[in-house]
């Protein structure tokens, strides 16, 4: 296998106007009137919306938006610009071109949304006009102008990740890339022990599946349990079934045959799926933190707080924070070489044992693994606790000890899931490198990749009386029936 030989580029120069010779002080004189009067107008507006009350109104709040967005927009390319009709072949570094190129991204899209979200309110202004304040409330908004911003904050990410990861350079053509990959997993096992794993890890396998069924059918049978708490947890159980399938398959054969390949294009496939699911479960069990927290602190807005809108809407957010954080991920780590190895020190395809195949510089890499860790793992982690906390608070100022147990009840078996799963998985990703062995991370990774996920419905349907009772009513039914 032969190296790659290049040096590697680490600034550039942009061609921009330099064709056009004399005419390059026109065009600058032409742009910076055009500019100043872009920032002079957007400031206007955003100055008379903010001190006018009148235009204190949904249309209004947008179009201050898209002004401040534009204006940043422009302060990102114009600037530079203009410095280069005046001064030729003036450098940029790598760093300042990828910084460049992501605040561009992330303001020219979200300009797109924002757009996209003032034709929606003029769409309710006008076809919907008495339900116009109600849909259009204040935290409407504010949530579609956030939404416009992390979607092109999410994508920026990705363009950027992709681009840059690529080698600037120019490479000598002879080298060979890796195409395939094999699992280490267990293969330092014998044929006895792997046997053994085997037959437990696919009984823990059938338990996991069939449990997560059996929850989500009581669920959606039993009209005692259509309520957001069991909405969310058949979420979960959807959620936790698609994680193991992306996983357990895989490594069940690779306990009964080792040394099988897999593709590049199906590694970057399963770590999709587990990312997605994975990183979904995670902001679930916190959106199941918020719902016992207005359960017991908000009890009676608890309705109208948590409606059906809402919780489609917190369950959607879930799962599209996974997709997009599971994009930037796998695009980040399947844009470097591997040309060093093709043995994953691992049972399934990882972000850290990926990265340690790979060929060229990871520090980015490793950056970007450790914000989406700190922002999937120690921020809802953190709320969920913080949702505790005041939950404990209000459980204590009950009278009756009956209700102090009661309320304690509906709690325990979330708390106890979020422990778990969040201490398991901040083990391996929040440690330093250099802390980690491939061996101690292989067994903590069976525990929330095979152990974790059977807790959902052991913990769910073992200490839920709820859920017993709806066990029950369906089993005598069935027999009644019969």
């Amino acid at each position: 296998m032969q190296r790659k030989n290049f040096t590697e580029v680490t600034e550039f120069i942009f061609l921009g106007f330099s064709s056009f010779g004399k005419h390059q002080v026109t065009l600058f004189v032409i742009f910076l009137i055009v500019y100043i009067l872009t920032l002079a107008g957007n400031f206007i507006i955003v100055t008379i919306i903010y001190v006018d009350h009148h235009l204190h109104t949904p249309m209004y709040f947008f179009l201050s938006m898209l002004s401040s967005s534009e204006t940043v927009y422009s302060l990102v390319i114009i600037p530079r610009m203009l410095s280069s009709l005046l001064f030729h072949d003036q450098p940029i570094s790598l760093a300042g071109c990828a910084t460049q190129m992501f605040f561009f991204v992330t303001l020219a899209i979200n300009n797109c949304f924002l757009l996209t979200a003032m034709g929606y309110d003029r769409y309710v202004a006008i076809c919907n006009p008495l339900h116009y304040l109600f849909i259009m409330n204040k935290g409407t908004c504010v949530g579609l102008v956030c939404g416009s911003f992390v979607t092109g904050l999410t994508m920026a990410v990705l363009q950027v990740t992709a681009m840059f990861n690529l080698p600037s350079s120019s490479p000598t053509p002879n080298f060979t890339s890796v195409t395939q990959f094999l699992f280490e997993g267990f293969s330092s096992f014998s044929w006895q022990h792997r046997l053994i794993f085997f037959i437990v890890f696919l009984t823990l396998y059938l338990l996991t599946l069939s449990g997560n069924t059996i929850i989500v059918t009581i669920i959606r049978l039993d009209r005692h349990l259509h309520t957001p708490m069991y909405f969310f947890l058949s979420m979960l159980s959807i959620s936790e079934t698609c994680y193991t399938m992306a996983i357990i398959p895989r490594m069940l054969c690779g306990l009964l045959n080792p040394g099988q390949p897999i593709a590049i294009q199906s590694c970057a496939t399963q770590l999709f799926f587990y990312l997605t699911f994975g990183i979904n479960d995670c902001f679930l069990l916190t959106v199941m933190g918020y719902d016992r927290y207005v359960a017991i602190c908000n009890p009676l807005r608890y309705s109208l707080i948590m409606g059906r809108g809402a919780c489609v809407q917190l369950a959607s957010a879930s799962l599209g924070l996974g997709l997009g954080m599971a994009i930037v991920q796998v695009t980040s780590v399947f844009g470097l070489p591997f040309c060093d190895g093709s043995v994953i020190p691992h049972f399934f395809c990882d972000v850290r044992p990926m990265l340690k195949l790979a060929c060229a510089n990871t520090t980015v890499n490793e950056i970007i693994n450790f914000v989406v860790s700190v922002c999937v793992l120690v921020l809802p982690m953190g709320l969920v606790f913080i949702s505790y906390v005041l939950i404990i608070s209000s459980i204590l100022r009950i009278a009756s000890a009956e209700g102090r147990k009661k309320a304690f009840a509906t709690c325990a078996s979330h708390l106890t899931v979020v422990i778990i799963h969040y201490g398991c998985t901040s083990i391996i990703y929040l440690k330093p490198k250099s802390q980690s062995s491939p061996a101690q991370d292989m067994l903590i990774s069976v525990t929330y990749t095979v152990i974790t996920p059977l807790l959902n419905p052991v913990v769910y349907s073992l200490r839920n009386k709820e859920v017993q009772e709806a066990l029950r009513r369906a089993v005598g039914r069935r027999s009644t029936s019969s």
